[in-house]
């Protein structure tokens, strides 16, 4: 099933200089998929308007199979959350856990069942120990876990990570991206977008798709993309580890398998 079909989509600030020029993709349910781009590529502002947050001028957007327009911009809303890039700028509440209720009461949502969802959602993201602390007293990491919280209380059927790991320290990302893993694993059907100029985070996707000036300029699985040499030359992409890895290896003389994880690489090395 098609979670987001995005057809031909053309946006500008202003008329003489388009942030994004006829923009095709075809993201499937339960995928985690990476917009990658280096920055001005168009990836935040193609979040915006999968969000509703800027009108689009040309081209269409479908959430599952339904049209994103005036009409049913609230109705579609509810299906997509966002976390974006700095999570201070998402805070409200005068405590995590009144931060965290924010979207439930905007819903309507009883008492009665936010008493349970907010402890729930805040065990879920490690944060259950800090609902009563003050979110501006939280570190980068902490902070990011309680904006993923705030998007996942609602229940979305798409979650977009815009640069949410871009601010932190390595072991703020590292908290973020074992989270991701473990949203996946507990709900299959949950659909990631993740927005990101870091190769290291779209090589852990399903598949990844590559923004330069606002035109996709490949979409592939993350092996097809970072092994293709004349792609990241011309378009002046980093390597991921892994593969850097791999190929060093494979030209001292070592047989490896391509298809081989990090993990599997250790274990033949100290053979």
């Amino acid at each position: 099933m098609e979670a987001l079909q995005i057809k031909n989509l053309t946006f500008s600030y202003t008329k003489d200089k388009p942030i994004l020029k006829d923009v095709s993709l075809v993201i499937e349910e339960g995928k985690h998929i990476a917009l990658l781009g280096h920055n001005g590529s168009g990836k935040s502002t193609l979040a915006k308007l999968l969000v509703g947050l800027l009108p689009y001028e040309q081209g269409e957007i479908y959430i599952y199979g339904k049209k994103l327009d005036k009409d049913s911009l609230n109705e579609l809303r509810k299906k997509i959350s966002i976390v974006f890039q700095n999570p201070d700028n998402q805070f409200i509440g005068v405590t995590v856990e009144d931060d965290i209720a924010f979207s439930l009461e905007n819903r309507n949502i009883p008492r009665e069942e936010m008493l349970k969802l907010v402890p729930l959602y805040a065990t879920k993201v490690g944060m259950k120990e800090f609902l009563d602390k003050e979110p501006s007293r939280l570190s980068g990491g902490q902070k990011q876990r309680v904006a993923i919280a705030d998007a996942l209380i609602t229940n979305p059927e798409i979650l977009i990570l815009d640069e949410a790991t871009s601010m932190l320290d390595p072991k703020g990302k590292s908290d973020v991206l074992h989270l991701i893993k473990e949203m996946k694993k507990e709900n299959p059907k949950l659909t990631i977008i993740t927005i990101t100029h870091d190769v290291e985070e779209a090589y852990l996707c399903d598949s990844v798709v590559l923004l330069e000036q606002g035109e996709v300029i490949a979409s592939d699985t993350p092996k097809n993309i970072f092994t293709n040499k004349k792609l990241i030359k011309e378009h002046n992409l980093d390597v991921p580890f892994e593969v850097e890895l791999k190929e060093k290896l494979i030209e001292a003389g070592y047989k490896i398998n391509k298809d081989a994880s990090l993990k599997e690489i250790e274990e033949m090395l100290c053979r």
